[in-house]
């Protein structure tokens, strides 16, 4: 009695595994358009590339900031007038701007919220750094 009870038990796992398996490739995965896409389709750039803003400071792989103001270069020295949301930005780490890699020197002053007033509109920028001198590394 004991192996016919083993046999019924592995032919009801065996069947339900074949039914979900079964259930999952019809329902959830196109198989005919994933095999056609990965050998017919030519891939985007944008899916083989991990491309960065080049107007947005990181730091690791994350964005840190957001540069609102001009920028100067000069001399190995980079003058960052305005930037906004630094929340995530470590001033004693390295920052990458347009594949430069710069230190912090000094920052004129920190602003909590500035109100930007134009003929285009208004905006509110939150954690501005403004005047941030910086220097080229590498």
């Amino acid at each position: 009695m004991e192996p016919v009870s083993k046999i019924v038990i592995t032919l009801f796992v065996v069947l339900a595994g074949a039914k979900v398996l079964y259930w999952t490739w019809t329902s959830h995965i196109d198989p005919i358009a994933t095999i056609y896409k990965f050998f017919k389709q030519e891939p985007k750039i944008a899916d083989v590339l991990v491309t960065r803003d080049p107007n947005k400071p990181y730091q690791g792989e994350g964005i840190v900031a957001d540069v609102t103001g001009d920028v100067e270069f000069s001399n190995g020295e980079v003058l960052f007038k305005q930037i906004s949301n630094i929340s995530g930005l470590n001033q004693s780490q390295p920052i990458e701007y347009r594949r430069y890699n710069l230190k912090i020197l000094s920052v004129g002053r920190i602003i909590g919220m500035k109100s930007v007033v134009s003929n285009k509109g208004s905006s509110v920028l939150k954690n501005v750094m403004e005047d941030v001198l910086c220097v080229k590394i590498d």
